[in-house]
């Protein structure tokens, strides 16, 4: 599954019963589909996941347009044609992580089936057309970027690690300086080696990176959220409220949401790919209980 949750171990049942039908959905006209509502269908999804609540899972997420994670709830659920519908439709819409796809233990139980092998070829041919039109130096910067922040922050030796990000953003500007960037996930690339920069002014352009790859390519959910971070953490860095709820900050040892501008609504969220404020105060309440 792509969602970041913890590893689970699935048994096969040994049941011969059919497994119980999915919960009816009435179909929602797209045009009355607002952003928050499909965000709350997701998150309902995901803790439907949680739960090993497969049909609902799955009819949730794919309510919700998250057609990956739904196949994903189908398969577990040993509804396989639910489940290639939904990989079909995440395919259409740009999914290409072949490695992902052929090792995801979610997916398990479509191997033996004859449309898997197919569908493998589809994504890695896709994959290999992506990385044909990226640039591969700002795709390593980013990886290397992300590589450096890997495991538990308390872990992370920055004084090593500061001086490399340094490096990174003058190789990015040299690269951006020369034309380098042509689709979105090279600002995307781009913008994430800046929104980990120390300054307003280096913030403010991993949004302005980030916002170019929205423009590009206006699916890509990644770029949206980080413009929408960096945008709340240049603002929190001139101590105003943020916008989007993305921000959070440690006061007399509890970490808080960093104060949100109240005129922005779930919705406005949504469409830059932001969960609601709601889980912004749950995941501090979380942090703030984990040591």
């Amino acid at each position: 599954m792509r969602a970041v949750l913890l590893s689970l171990l699935v048994a096969c049942s040994s049941k011969s019963s059919a497994p119980p039908p999915p919960p009816t959905v009435e179909p929602v006209p797209a045009a009355v589909v607002t952003a928050a509502e499909r965000a709350r269908w997701k998150t309902d999804g995901l803790a439907a996941y949680d739960a090993k609540q497969w049909p609902s899972c799955g009819a949730l997420l794919d309510q919700a347009g998250d057609w990956y994670n739904a196949a994903c709830c189908h398969a577990l659920g040993t509804q396989p044609d639910r489940a290639f519908a939904s990989l079909g439709r995440a395919v259409d819409e740009g999914f290409r992580d072949g490695a992902h796809l052929a090792n995801d233990p979610d997916l398990a139980s479509l191997h033996a089936d004859p449309r898997w092998q197919p569908m493998v070829d589809v994504v890695s041919a896709r994959a290999a057309e992506h990385r044909a039109a990226i640039n591969r130096e700002l795709a390593d910067l980013y990886t290397a970027d992300q590589a450096d922040r890997a495991g538990a922050i308390g872990a992370i030796d920055w004084k090593a690690v500061g001086p490399r990000d340094v490096e990174r953003r003058q190789r990015v500007d040299a690269i951006l300086a020369a034309g380098g960037a042509k689709v979105a996930d090279d600002y995307y690339h781009a913008a994430m080696v800046y929104q980990h920069g120390s300054d307003l002014a280096e913030i403010q352009r991993a949004h302005e990176l980030a916002a170019r790859a929205v423009a590009l390519d206006g699916t890509h959910d990644a770029a949206k959220w980080l413009a929408a971070a960096a945008e709340d953490r240049a603002l929190m860095y001139q101590q105003k409220p943020q916008k989007y709820g993305t921000q959070f900050q440690k006061q007399q040892g509890t970490w808080v949401v960093w104060q949100v501008d109240p005129a922005i609504t779930d919705e406005q969220r949504a469409a830059w790919n932001v969960p609601p404020l709601a889980e912004a105060h749950a995941r501090a309440a979380q942090m703030n209980a984990t040591p």
